[in-house]
């Protein structure tokens, strides 16, 4: 159940079937103390002779491996190669400039993949022997196999250990990840190139650039509605609303499912292509159309100081926020992290001027321009700061909401979007929905989605699949909208295309947009999720083709619709069909792996000594109550069920959270001085929230 623990899973699954994560929002970041790595550095034994050399890559290049593998390597990392008489090839141990992650390549030649992942370990840690957590063979892709396991570390040690091995004939290679969660956050971006862009002899990737994409039209669109039904039922997402753009015509728009999980179709319950859903991030690329017009307006530029435009704006670094541009608050190139859990667990009473307010305590953790990291506060500031050069009479809030109506929803003709979270209620947004911890889904307090309105340009618009199609008109056509206006001028809107930090070999981030290459085609795409609510916008400049899916559940439906649709259009390798039942197996493993982790609640007495008020200094309030035979713990905004996560080390169990939006949030116990305090531990941040003697709320 640690949540850190199952985006790297993911990471890497992904990795492993050959495709391409979306950029996706909400999912927590900040700095942590370091935990000591309990693995030991590459070693051998002592009767076998070794040659150890280091060195450290002086700039983003390749390592070339003993069987003529190649790995890119970002600037900074260092490599150790360690050489022996007993092994058949070189070990070679990648670590990132603060030595928190280590990354191991190794190579064996006619054993087994889980064989390969053994020996390597005990290469590169004598006496390894962390038990395995989880075992998964995806789909396998351009590789003969593969399997990955990821290992149960310490509890409270916020490590991750994940052995990943590929096989292609009779060779295999293995990668080892030993990482502190923290670093790894920080780094993860650099970690995936090295390991998704490794070019093995042998192993050729499928590529569609030489083919002309088949409309979509007759048998082809039949079977595409008929996946995107078949796979939203088995992935239990009760609706979705899909878009396919194609050479400039929208070529389907249509909804599936329904508005709230146990209502029957019908007329008003039934999804259409004219339903709202919550866009989530999707929105950051709707701000910089609007920062594109304030452009061309004059009003700035991109490279105007973000203190010109938002005099109030700060940040935890007085220097960097002296010098960000208004284009560094969308690059996500400045250093600063993920900082979501602020955003969820008080959202309530926080305006628009109090989320910049709060911004004083983002500092960065890695060098501006150094490596991609995601951070949702800076775009909300550069949307907010556009919205007030438009009106800076107006509120923030008021200033953004007219001005993306008036410089980019209307020209667009998205005549049912809104940033407004009122109005996007009174024109009927479907409910959101999460799952347990147990697997089973559920609807949302239809307040949550609230979360989105003090950072509305990050994630707050809401649209539908008949306007969303419009967007992907105007993307595909270079600005110009289907009305024939041209919304921004054609140099802007490839901007925004236009990398500002490098995430990969072939990837990168422009300006609210990810950009990169998958089987030879050139893509440009940005996710969105909110509590319940989830995105996939997606287009191919260069083959005419849009997608767009809107779902009011989680699950990889629009990831697993994306491939299916390329699969038809480019006649490509199936590989959607398996994917889905990859994902529907690893789903009923992990439920099952969930609740063997449970333990038996406490005594009533023990449970009782809980209760009270905790604070943070950054996340403020919490409450651990008792209702009806139950542990709750009660942000104000939203509250969950309590359970009790059993501990490796036998220790006192930890509390996790059964409920969604978070299902699986683990909270450690600390005792000290006869008071118990919470910790919250989520990649770079961590929390912890102590007793106040008052029972106040928050």
């Amino acid at each position: 159940m640690k949540t850190h623990l199952l985006r790297l899973t993911t990471l890497l699954a992904f990795t492993a079937c050959g495709a391409t994560p979306e950029v996706a929002p909400p999912a927590p970041a900040a700095p942590a103390p370091p935990v000591p790595m309990s693995v030991a550095p590459a070693s051998t034994p002592a009767s076998a002779p070794a040659t150890v050399e280091t060195r450290t890559q002086a700039e983003d290049g390749p390592l070339e491996t003993a069987s003529g593998a190649t790995w890119p390597v970002a600037a900074g990392w260092s490599i150790t190669r360690t050489t022996s008489a007993d092994a058949a090839s070189p070990l070679y141990v990648l670590r990132d400039p603060e030595k928190g992650v280590a990354l191991v390549i190794d190579e064996a030649t006619g054993v087994a993949p889980a064989e390969a992942i053994a020996r390597a370990w005990q290469r590169f840690s004598p006496g390894f022997a962390l038990p395995a957590k989880q075992t998964i063979t995806p789909p396998p892709a351009q590789w003969d196999e593969v399997v990955q396991t990821t290992y149960e570390t310490p509890s409270g040690s916020n490590r991750l250990a994940i052995g990943l091995a590929r096989r292609k004939g009779d060779r295999v290679w293995v990668n080892l990840i030993d990482a502190d969660a923290a670093v790894m956050e920080r780094r993860g971006a650099q970690l995936q190139n090295t390991v998704e862009r490794v070019k093995a002899p042998g192993v050729e990737d499928e590529t569609w650039a030489d083919r002309k994409p088949n409309p979509l039209t007759g048998d082809r669109k039949a079977a595409f509605v008929a996946f995107v039904e078949s796979t939203r039922a088995a992935l239990r997402v009760p609706g979705a609303a899909v878009a396919v753009v194609q050479d400039g015509q929208v070529v389907l728009e249509q909804g599936f499912g329904v508005r709230e999980v146990g209502r029957a179709p019908g007329k008003a319950d039934s999804v259409t292509a004219e339903t709202p859903f919550f866009i989530g991030s999707t929105t950051k690329s709707l701000s910089t159309l609007l920062m594109a017009r304030a452009v061309e307006a004059g009003l700035f530029t991109w490279d105007t100081p973000v203190k010109q435009v938002l005099p109030g704006f700060t940040l935890g670094d007085a220097a960097l926020a002296d010098r960000m541009t208004m284009r560094n608050l969308v690059c996500g190139c400045t250093g600063i992290p993920r900082a979501d859990m602020e955003l969820l667990f008080s959202f309530k009473d926080v305006t628009p001027e109090g989320l910049m307010a709060s911004m004083s305590t983002l500092t960065p953790t890695t060098a501006f321009g150094e490596t991609f990291q995601y951070n949702n506060q800076l775009v909300a500031a550069a949307g907010f700061a556009a919205g007030h050069a438009f009106f800076p009479k107006l509120s923030l809030g008021a200033a953004y909401d007219k001005a993306l109506r008036a410089q980019v929803l209307v020209p667009l003709g998205m005549t049912r979007s809104t940033p407004d979270y009122a109005e996007a209620v009174k024109l009927g947004v479907v409910s959101s929905h999460g799952d347990d911890i147990h697997g089973q889904s559920a609807a949302l307090r239809a307040t949550m989605e609230r979360f989105t309105v003090p950072l509305r340009p990050s994630g707050g618009v809401a649209s539908t699949a008949h306007d969303m199609a419009k967007y992907l008109q105007a993307e595909l056509a270079r600005g110009k909208s289907v009305t024939g206006a041209q919304v921004a001028s054609e140099a802007n809107v490839l901007l925004r295309r236009t990398p500002q930090i490098k995430i990969g070999e072939d990837r990168g981030y422009g300006m609210g947009l990810a950009v990169g290459k998958t089987k030879g085609l050139s893509f440009v795409e940005h996710g969105g999720a909110t509590f319940g609510q989830f995105t996939t916008f997606f287009f191919l400049p260069d083959a005419g083709l849009g997608l767009v899916v809107l779902t009011n559940g989680p699950g990889p439906l629009g990831s697993l619709v994306r491939r299916r649709l390329m699969e038809l259009v480019f006649d490509g390798r199936p590989e959607a069909e398996a994917a889905l039942v990859f994902t529907l197996a690893e789903q009923k493993k992990a439920v099952a792996r969930n609740e063997a982790e449970l333990g038996p609640p406490e005594p009533e007495a023990a449970q009782r000594a809980l209760l009270g008020t905790y604070r943070d200094a950054r996340l403020g309030d919490v409450r651990v109550v008792f209702e009806r035979g139950e542990l709750l713990l009660d942000v104000g905004e939203w509250r969950s069920r309590l359970g009790w996560q059993k501990r490796t080390d036998g220790g006192k169990p930890d509390l996790v959270l059964l409920d969604p939006p978070v299902a699986g949030l683990p909270f450690e116990r600390l005792e000290a001085d006869g008071k118990t305090s919470l910790r919250l531990t989520i990649g770079q941040h961590q929390y912890t929230f102590a007793p106040v003697p008052t029972h106040r709320g928050k």
